[in-house]
């Protein structure tokens, strides 16, 4: 018998396919344009710049592919992130500012979702007790039931997302990707390239050299 997980990877697998292929067919020309650069100019820190494309098509279509699961729900990650913050927040519910900040996304942003969800009966919104300047969302009791019934259908698309990885290897896995946001927390504005390349040992090209 076929269980919750083998469904949802049989149902999304044509689609995990496509997206596979589609990252893959666009690194593959992303890394021919990194070709092109250093035949032009030398100092390109060539794989470097391919890990971070790397990161941003992961996470675009990590992102096209939760949405994907969702869209039999009317909801889009975003949304549901925001009920699953409501969820599991202690009371079930929430300020918008600190939703804002949790999902990553503006106050504009977090404002509209609310208003949708509101008026799909699973948010209700109201005024803080003694601060009028604060709103309060909480979570109904039909939003409480929707997030139950998809819960363990998400679940399942993650495990078949990472089924090809051992636990060993999504430990190691994890720390990298703490390690890459301590790494972006410490650039600060833009590096210059004047100091790194006073950096650099006798011998090699400046940027501008061919």
């Amino acid at each position: 018998m076929l269980t919750k997980s083998d469904n949802v990877s049989y149902y999304f697998q044509s689609y995990y396919n496509c997206v596979h292929n589609m990252v893959k067919e666009c690194l593959n020309v992303f890394e021919q344009r990194l070709d092109a650069i250093d035949s032009q100019i030398s100092g390109q820190p060539r794989q470097e710049v391919m890990l971070s494309r790397m990161q941003f098509m992961i996470f675009k279509k990590l992102q096209e592919l939760m949405n994907q699961s969702l869209q039999p729900y009317g909801i889009n990650d975003t949304i549901w992130t925001a009920l699953i913050m409501l969820y599991s927040s202690p009371g079930r519910y929430i300020y918008p500012s600190d939703l804002s900040h949790i999902v990553v996304s503006s106050r504009t942003n977090i404002t509209r979702f609310a208003d949708e969800m509101v008026k799909k009966g699973w948010v209700s919104r109201k005024g803080h007790e003694t601060d009028r300047r604060k709103v309060i969302l909480s979570l109904t009791a039909a939003g409480t039931e929707l997030v139950e019934s998809i819960m363990p259908k998400q679940w399942a698309v993650y495990q078949a997302i990472w089924k090809d990885f051992s636990m060993a290897e999504k430990k190691q896995m994890q720390a990298f990707q703490y390690k890459l946001v301590d790494s972006i927390a410490n650039v600060n504005g833009t590096p210059d390239p004047a100091a790194d390349k006073a950096a650099k040992p006798d011998g090699v090209k400046s940027s501008h050299q061919k």
